[in-house]
Formats: structure tokens, sequence, C-alpha cells
């Protein structure tokens, strides 16, 4: 049978050496049994975290058990299965976390009645569409960072930017960004951005639409900050 080891099932709370750790503390059961580590879960095993159900077949993508089955994205799925997908336009000041203990996150404006997951981030001050899913397969595919898939926003700068400035940016310019590590552990990253396509908009000298395959955190604030420029708007 197609299966995954119960470490892969907390993708949305936990690193897999934090999953390790649970299974062996005793917190973790399939199916009301007590978890061992190494075990392994297939397409209809319920796994619970401190005896509350966790949705791991919406965080995985299990291959394809034979030629006769029925999947969509390598994923088996019932005929009676079905995702939510919600198109947001996120406003000004509301923050993209799903920690409803935050004023304005994004989960309590939406104020939908099933759990999703969002689909990349957008910091507080800016605006622009986010994608919201019950499937938690499109998350973990859209943001591997191998996947290269683009990301394109309009920035409004304090002055205007010149030519060489729009070479720099498309160059690459080194920042300093806030990196997720194992363990929950932020570590700042100084790096250089990856080469990415920069664009005037209309005839303003201060407005750009920047179309980036990766996402560090606040990265082209940064990335207008290593320029000595500032941005007023982006989305």
């Amino acid at each position: 049978a197609v299966s995954v080891r119960i470490n892969k099932c907390f993708r949305e709370v936990a690193s897999r050496r934090q999953a390790d750790a649970f299974v062996a503390a005793g917190r973790v059961s399939i199916n009301g049994q007590l978890a061992i580590p190494g075990a392994r879960v297939a397409a209809g095993d319920k796994v619970a975290l401190d005896g509350r159900l966790v949705p791991w077949e919406h965080l995985n993508v299990l291959p394809q058990a034979d030629g006769n089955a029925s999947a969509r994205g390598g994923k088996l799925i019932s005929g009676e299965e079905r995702f939510t997908y919600i198109k947001y336009w996120k406003p000004h000041g509301v923050t993209c976390t799903t920690d409803t203990s935050v004023p304005g996150n994004i989960v309590d404006m939406i104020d939908h009645p099933e759990r999703v997951f969002m689909v990349g981030r957008l910091d507080k001050d800016s605006s622009g569409i986010i994608l919201l899913t019950s499937d938690g397969r499109i998350p973990n595919s859209v943001l591997r960072s191998a996947t290269m898939h683009e990301k394109v926003y309009e920035v409004r700068t304090a002055r205007d930017l010149t030519h060489e400035d729009i070479c720099a940016l498309r160059a690459g310019v080194v920042i300093t960004t806030l990196a997720q590590r194992d363990r929950g552990v932020a570590k700042e990253l100084t790096a250089p951005t990856m080469p990415c396509i920069v664009d005037r908009v209309g005839i303003s000298a201060r407005t750009v639409q920047i179309t980036l395959t990766e996402g560090r955190n606040r990265q082209i604030r940064k990335m207008m900050e290593a320029i000595d420029n500032e941005v007023i708007t982006l989305h």
C-alpha cells in the first residue's frame, strides 16, 4: 500500500525532527493506537496529535497506487472529496497568519467555516491577491523553491529609480532577512537576491513591476533599502 512516514504528517506545525519528538513522547496515535518511531500511514488512516486529528492527507502528496486508481496531483482522491479555493484581495493592515490571537489576522477577515491554508504570504503593510485553500497539497507544491514559481509585484518608491538602480535590482542585491530554520528558530541570512525581472510601469520613474522566483522575508522592501530607496506601496 502507498504510505508516508509518520513524521511527514505535521508539516504545518513542525519540522520532521520535532515530529519525531512528538512520536517519541507518546503524543501521536494512528487509528487510536500509540504510534512508534518510523511508523507509516496510508490513505484513510487517522492520525492524532494530543488527541486532536491532523489533516495529514491534505499536507502530503501520495504517489498513485496503481494504473486503475483515480488520482489528482498524485494523491488518491475519493469521488466525494471537495476542496475549497478562495481568492482574497488582502488590504493593507491585514496580517497573513493563521494565529487567530493576532489582531487583524487573515483567518478572521475571511471568516470561512472550513479550515484553509495560505498559499504564500504578503506582509502586513502590503496589499494584493492571495490564495487560500483547504487543499494542503497546493501550498507545499507551489512554495517549494525548486518549482521557481513567479510572483509579480507592483511597487511604488519614495524617490525616482534610475537606470543603474533597476540594473542592480535585476542582477541581485545583498540583503539580510530572517530565514526559518529547523526547530522553528529564525536566523538571519545575508546573501544576494536571485536575478529577477524589473520593468517600469507607465511613465512614472517611481513605479516598477518586479517578478521574483524566491520569497525571502520582506524581500522587496529590503531590496529597495539596499539601493537607498523606500517602498511607498506594494501589491
